[in-house]
């Protein structure tokens, strides 16, 4: 597949990264709550153009929400990929057995993740519904809840495997 990174790719992000941050369960755990703030924001952009769409100030903070998301997710993504050790982003044939469960276990939560914030998200929109034979909503607030929608899909499996994992046991020596 495409989107699958090589070992190589994984150890050159390693090198380039502090341990700090993916060495110890506390970094591990700052860094899957910036990557969660920056999925929120991306359903925050959902909501303003539900709210203020067509407008100018509708486009001007989705714009703002999504670039800022997407900057942070773009220092959060590596953290994660070398924290997980490519769990979740590398090719089955590079995983050992108990990667492979790790990544099966960590994709089931996932996908019950994904769908607890699309059934809210239906609770909502049924909600602001009450009352109204036809349901209308703005062509760029539906466009922005199908893009945090699958980015809710993409980024779950990353933050829960972050979020879970262990610190490495101290070497005997």
């Amino acid at each position: 597949m495409m989107n699958e990174l090589n070992p190589k790719q994984v150890e050159d992000v390693r090198r380039v990264l502090r341990p700090k941050w993916y060495g110890t369960r506390q970094g591990r755990r700052i860094t899957a709550a910036l990557g969660s703030a920056a999925l929120a924001m991306i359903w925050a952009s959902a909501v303003v153009c539900w709210f203020l769409a067509p407008s100018d100030t509708a486009r001007w903070i989705t714009l703002s929400l999504t670039g800022v998301a997407l900057v942070i997710y773009a220092g959060v993504f590596s953290v994660l990929i070398v924290a997980s050790e490519g769990v979740v982003s590398l090719a089955e044939k590079n995983l050992d057995e108990r990667q492979l469960a790790e990544r099966r276990h960590v994709y089931a939560l996932a996908h019950r993740g994904s769908n607890w914030m699309l059934g809210a998200a239906t609770t909502v929109v049924a909600v602001m519904s009450v009352g109204h034979s036809i349901l209308r909503i703005p062509t760029a607030a539906a466009f922005m809840f199908m893009v945090a929608a699958w980015t809710t899909h993409k980024i779950m499996p990353h933050l829960i495997v972050c979020w879970r994992l262990e610190d490495a046991l101290p070497d005997d020596e």
